[in-house]
């Protein structure tokens, strides 16, 4: 019973992440060129309140352009947890502009998410249910500076371990990230968030990142990110998320126009 309820744990303390765009939880309100792929690979270093590291490694989503105003989605990693290490739950997506953000008015934004049980619950890989995720986004630019807020509400399927139904509660997240442009190919970013609990007597999570995005080639950006709570004794966790990785844009090959010979 105890090492059930300690993979349970650790489904929990992996579950908040599974719908973070990289590299921070705050999702933006742009979505990808129509034509375009945009294609994230990286690695997430997390460790719970408890000090349990899980370590999301390799980690890589896949962001495909329909249109001038929506994009799909697909996210797939591995996971590391407790010592076990296999295939993570993955996630399929679109994101909608309801409104272009113009001098006036800022941009606004839905995702829906939906995560799929392709990891192994009984290894504390994944729920082994489906997780339906809910995002509004807003965004504005002032010159060097832009604000960008989430409000967010995950319907969590109680997961089942041992034949036995374990409780979980539906997940809000709010949050509110800041870019900071200081060059030509360099951007600075911070965030604070907030995710209520999602197993019942857990506490909430109140946390902060701080990273930075560059561009080292027209189409190809490294990014990274580190934080960890800021609540008294890092309740809520994590005692520490660090994430790293790529960022690279590139044409879809049936959208390429060739001349004729």
């Amino acid at each position: 019973m105890k090492l059930t309820l300690l993979t349970f744990a650790c489904v929990l303390a992996v579950a908040p992440q599974c719908f973070a765009p990289p590299p921070l939880v705050t999702g933006d309100v742009p979505t990808a060129d129509k034509g375009t792929f945009e294609w994230y690979v990286g690695g997430q270093y997390q460790e719970s309140e408890s000090g349990m590291p899980s370590r999301l490694l390799p980690f890589t989503e896949l962001v495909y352009g329909l249109s001038d105003r929506q994009e799909i989605t697909l996210e797939l990693g591995g996971l590391s947890v407790d010592h076990h290490y296999g295939v993570n739950d993955s996630v399929v997506g679109t994101k909608y502009i309801f409104l272009k953000e113009t001098d006036q008015r800022p941009g606004i934004a839905g995702t829906f998410e939906l995560k799929l049980p392709t990891g192994d619950p009984s290894r504390g890989l994944g729920s082994g249910e489906f997780d339906y995720d809910l995002r509004l986004r807003a965004q504005k630019t002032w010159g060097w500076f832009t604000a960008i807020g989430n409000v967010g509400h995950t319907f969590v399927t109680d997961p089942q371990f041992g034949g036995v139904r374990q409780s979980a509660d539906n997940v809000w997240l709010l949050a509110f990230a800041q870019e900071y442009r200081v060059g030509q190919r360099t951007t600075l970013l911070s965030e604070t968030y907030f995710v209520s609990r999602d197993a019942p007597g857990e506490p909430y999570r109140f946390a902060a990142n701080v990273g930075f995005k560059h561009r080292l080639l027209d189409h190809l950006a490294v990014h990274a990110a580190v934080g960890k709570s800021i609540r008294e004794g890092d309740r809520g966790g994590p005692d520490l998320r660090v994430y790293a990785g790529l960022k690279w844009e590139f044409g879809a090959p049936w959208t390429t126009r060739t001349d004729s010979p």
